[in-house]
């Protein structure tokens, strides 16, 4: 339990106090039903019991009485210990996500301060270092040596370059195709299972029928192709240098930024990196000055 719920209610919780409260209810009910059966037995020793009798069971009718209006003065200081326990609770809560969230965000600004700059520091450096790589890396394949391959630069390995269509092998065969189409062959399954017709035509082509998977027939006949193998054509993905998609802004407003995004050729991001870091500038303080308002008469004072 916390420090404040503790000041306010001592040891007892919202949930202490409400099982006291239920408990409270059911000793009502039992005030109430004993006072309901003392009722019962006066009102029958009326006109039975002597006075005595009458006024022992009257005084025990107000007794009974009495106990009802202790529980419900019971019940009601419940009630409102109940709600102010509730209250504090919620004080307790607020208190304890309070401090938590003061904690986080002090610990957050201290790792903000101590690390960010030296972070971004570091990311400058490296960032020179990729531009400097590049201004030599451009400058070698403007002037390669003989047999040499082109250079790539320090980032190319980041994207995938486009994969061209590439022929892996040809071969001539023949194959059946429908009569009328002669674009491409018929399936493989469908292939071997080409009747072929007993004469070759006069033009010297072999004419057949296949079975397709409707039960139909259909004409085929025996053409020459050239079959090519080949990997197709794929478009590569690229992405942005790192210098033209990544910001860096400055830890205090006012300050140099440690880097600003832009797609600069690498001479001009070496000289960007090269620039002092700037602090921010000292803030002016401000200057008091006056404003007139017309103010009601009984505030009106001399000059």
């Amino acid at each position: 339990m916390g420090k404040i719920l503790s000041k306010l209610l001592g040891k007892s919780s919202s949930a202490d106090i409400s099982s006291a409260i239920t408990k409270a209810q059911a000793e009502l009910e039992a005030a109430e039903a004993a006072v309901a059966a003392a009722e019962n037995s006066y009102d029958e020793g009326l006109l039975t019991l002597d006075k005595l009798a009458l006024r022992k069971l009257l005084d025990a009718k107000v007794e009974a009485q009495i106990e009802i209006d202790q529980v419900r003065a019971k019940i009601a200081k419940l009630e409102k210990q109940h709600e102010a326990a509730l209250e504090a609770e919620a004080a307790e809560r607020r208190q304890v996500a309070y401090d938590q969230a003061k904690a986080a965000a002090e610990a957050a600004r201290k790792k903000l301060t101590t690390e960010y700059p030296r972070l971004a520091k570091d990311l400058r450096e490296l960032l020179k270092s990729i531009a400097e790589s590049d201004i030599l890396v451009e400058a070698a394949n403007q002037d390669l040596p003989a047999g040499a391959e082109r250079l790539e630069k320090a980032e190319d390995f980041r994207s995938q370059p486009n994969r061209y269509r590439e022929e892996r092998g040809q071969a001539v065969v023949d194959a059946w195709v429908p009569i009328g189409d002669r674009s491409s062959p018929l399936p493989d399954d469908m292939q071997r299972r080409v009747r072929p017709d007993e004469r070759v035509r006069r033009d010297g082509t072999q004419g057949g029928k296949v079975q397709t998977e409707t039960g139909s027939w259909l004409e085929v006949e025996r053409r020459r192709f050239t079959r090519v193998e080949f990997l197709p054509h794929e478009d590569g993905r690229f992405v942005a240098p790192l210098a033209a998609e990544l910001n860096l802004p400055p830890l205090h407003v006012g300050a140099t930024p440690y880097h600003q995004a832009a797609d600069h050729p690498p001479y001009r991001i070496v000289a960007e990196l090269e620039k002092q870091l700037l602090p921010p500038p000292v803030r002016a303080e401000r200057t008091p000055q006056v404003e007139w308002r017309i103010a009601p008469k009984e505030e009106v004072a001399d000059v």
